[in-house]
């Protein structure tokens, strides 16, 4: 448990297949700040962890722990211990990914066992080619408004990007994204660097 004197620690739980994707561009950047600002930061990538679907098992609170044998409950651990949340998908068919919906849907066990997100501030990031993004990004809040008793600060982005490498090329998307990081930061009562 961290103290007092611990920075805030933010957590990065990103649906992108792809390492080196537009969307991991973006969080890198806000983390980046984050981390200048003297927060500690953790990368959560979804889609090289095994973090399986719901099996919709109907008896979640009455489990101690999902039966599920995957790395979901460690995700879940850094997540819910968050001083800060950053969600971030690429848009696929109009939403978010299916690694960020596996990673929304395994939060089932810790809401049907009256455990809340208590994150200060939260930020969402989502990546599209063309359209979806006002969806995807309201899919992410309606997640956050179910998964928390307060409402949360909440910072959000959405950009286009149509081939890979083309958000971190794009000075004001990058921008953007540092901004987020920036703002994060002060909610979480640090000074900008």
């Amino acid at each position: 448990m961290p103290g007092p004197s611990d920075p805030p620690h933010v957590v990065a739980v990103i649906g992108s297949p792809r390492r080196h994707g537009n969307t991991v561009a973006l969080v890198d950047a806000a983390l980046e700040e984050l981390e200048l600002c003297g927060c500690r930061c953790t990368k959560i990538m979804l889609a090289e962890l095994q973090v399986g679907a719901c099996e919709a098992h109907e008896d979640c609170g009455e489990l101690a722990e999902c039966p599920l044998d995957d790395d979901a409950s460690e995700v879940l651990e850094k997540v819910y211990a968050a001083d800060g949340l950053i969600l971030a998908s690429p848009v696929y068919y109009e939403n978010v990914s299916a690694q960020m919906k596996a990673f929304m849907d395994r939060t089932m066990i810790r809401y049907s066992h009256d455990e809340w997100l208590a994150p200060k501030v939260t930020g969402l990031i989502a990546v599209a080619m063309e359209s979806g993004l006002d969806d995807t990004l309201a899919a992410m809040r309606r997640f956050l408004a179910l998964s928390s008793p307060e409402e949360v600060p909440t910072l959000s982005l959405g950009g286009l990007a149509d081939k890979p490498g083309e958000a971190g090329a794009d000075p004001q998307l990058m921008a953007e994204a540092r901004a987020l990081g920036r703002g994060m930061a002060v909610r979480l009562g640090l000074s900008p660097a």
